[in-house]
């Protein structure tokens, strides 16, 4: 059984996931201690953001990242969203194109795959 839903849900835009990302990052700086409050603002970016964290350590059959993103397994949620921003505020001519090819380019620059294969 089906559930379909009325109503197209439209794609985030570049700079909404950016807008998104700087309340989180915005509300994590006044955090104290290990937990963050994710305001309402920040949902869409943290939920975005935590599904490419999941998506980057899909490998294809000879066992390369899909998404070119390498990012050591102690990196976390947070250190994804500040490298978003950070990359986002250096791009800005890039805000009007697609949110997760920015994602994914701003990821794949903080954190590149080696290509180098033993022969």
């Amino acid at each position: 059984m089906f559930l379909l839903a009325g109503g197209n849900a439209p794609a985030m835009t570049p700079g909404e996931l950016l807008r998104s990302c700087e309340a989180v990052v915005n509300t994590a700086g006044a955090a104290a201690g290990d937990t963050i409050d994710i305001p309402p603002a920040g949902l869409r970016c943290w939920d975005y953001m935590a599904a490419i964290q999941n998506m980057s350590v899909v490998v294809d059959q000879g066992g390369e990242r899909l998404l070119d993103i390498c990012a050591p397994s102690d990196t976390t949620l947070m250190d994804y969203v500040r490298i978003f921003v950070r990359y986002a505020h250096r791009n800005l001519k890039e805000l009007q194109g697609n949110a997760a090819a920015l994602a994914i380019a701003g990821l794949s620059e903080a954190f590149p795959c080696d290509r180098k294969r033993a022969l």
